[in-house]
């Protein structure tokens, strides 16, 4: 109910979806630093590659000397070099 709820607060108040919704919020500062929130679980880590589960599918990491700076519930903080970004699976475009 409250996610059907945010929805239609968010749309009503114009706001974007990455403040409204509870997908993933990607941020990547050069290439030596990811930030990922609202993801739900850590499916692989190595220092070359980082599978996660989110809302919308997917997501692996690929490069190299991945060290995991902070972790929290629903953020990771990553360092290292990154290489690509793919999501893999998930719902399709909308």
């Amino acid at each position: 109910m409250f996610d059907k709820l945010s929805k239609n607060v968010g749309e009503v108040l114009d706001f974007p979806p990455d403040v409204a919704g509870n997908g993933p919020k990607i941020t990547i500062i050069g290439r030596q630093e990811i930030l990922v929130e609202n993801y739900l679980e850590i499916i692989e880590f190595t220092e070359e590659e980082i599978h996660l589960n989110t809302t919308e599918g997917e997501i692996c990491l690929a490069g190299k000397e991945f060290i995991l700076k902070t972790i929290l519930a629903t953020e990771l903080r990553i360092g290292g070099y990154l290489t690509s970004l793919t999501y893999l699976g998930g719902s399709e475009a909308r």
